[in-house]
């Protein structure tokens, strides 16, 4: 059984993967300069420590850390708004 608290962070976690796979297709989308999709792929490098590129490993490894970052975020965010999921009467 989850707690109110754990079902929202799992659906923010959700969130966070689906923001990511807009984030790896949007260049294919959307095709830039050299210097604009190089600029994507550094900031890919910076915010998920291990990705390396495009490759299929490193792919499901920033999937697992937007999971991580937006599912532990929202345990924080309950930690001190611990009242933001219980109903209102």
């Amino acid at each position: 059984m989850t707690t109110p608290s754990t079902s929202h962070a799992l659906r923010v976690g959700g969130f966070f993967v689906l923001l990511y796979v807009l984030c790896l297709v949007w260049p294919l989308i959307y095709p830039y300069g050299a210097d604009v999709l190089a600029h994507h792929l550094l900031s890919l490098k910076l915010l998920f420590p291990g990705f390396q590129g495009y490759g299929i490993g490193s792919i499901i490894w920033g999937g697992v850390l937007s999971f991580v970052y937006g599912f532990v975020g929202s345990l924080v965010f309950h930690s001190f708004h611990g009242a933001c999921c219980q109903a209102k009467k």
